[in-house]
């Protein structure tokens, strides 16, 4: 924004009622650009989730994704949110077959969180391959999942196209 005024009573009160009519604007602007922040983080971090290997399955049947991506928006907060069995799976991985070594993590935020391969559970993300029973009883072989890390993805992209929104709200 640019407020051009010369060195007359009128025009620097027409320049202060503009800086007035800017400063109380901001507070939505500022609003509007969080929430189209969120909703673009949501909208990647579907995409991700949605496309996601659930578990590399060696014998039974690979379950599906049930991951729904939400966003809630208060008024000075926008949080995204992954619910479903498979989010922190999907998002961090499990087993070294497809993520490293044990104790380490793909993703960024992994030891920051607490998110390591071969650390949930009884320690089977160690192995190559393990077994558990599924809802029906019967035993899936499995490798673990991949992290695709979709959350982390979405921020990033919405990173790689904040200057775009920041035109979109402010560039009049």
């Amino acid at each position: 924004m640019t407020i051009t005024f010369s060195l007359d009573t009128a025009s620097i009160n027409r320049a202060i009622k503009e800086v007035e009519r800017y400063r109380d604007e901001l507070p939505q602007k500022l609003k509007r650009l969080r929430e189209m922040m969120a909703e673009r983080v949501a909208w990647s971090a579907s995409r991700g989730f949605s496309n996601a290997l659930v578990s590399d399955v060696i014998k039974g049947a690979e379950p599906s994704s049930n991951v729904q991506v939400t966003v809630e928006h208060g008024d000075h907060v926008s949080i995204v949110f992954a619910e479903g069995e498979q989010a922190v799976f999907i998002e961090y991985g499990a087993g070294v077959y497809n993520n490293g070594a044990a104790g380490s993590s793909p993703h960024p935020w992994g030891p920051e969180f607490g998110y390591y391969i071969g650390g949930y559970g009884q320690g089977k993300g160690k192995r190559n391959a393990w077994g558990y029973y599924d809802d029906s009883g019967k035993v899936v072989i499995t490798r673990g999942t991949p992290a695709a890390m979709p959350m982390y993805h979405g921020l990033e992209d919405a990173k790689r196209v904040i200057d775009d929104l920041i035109l979109e709200v402010f560039g009049d």
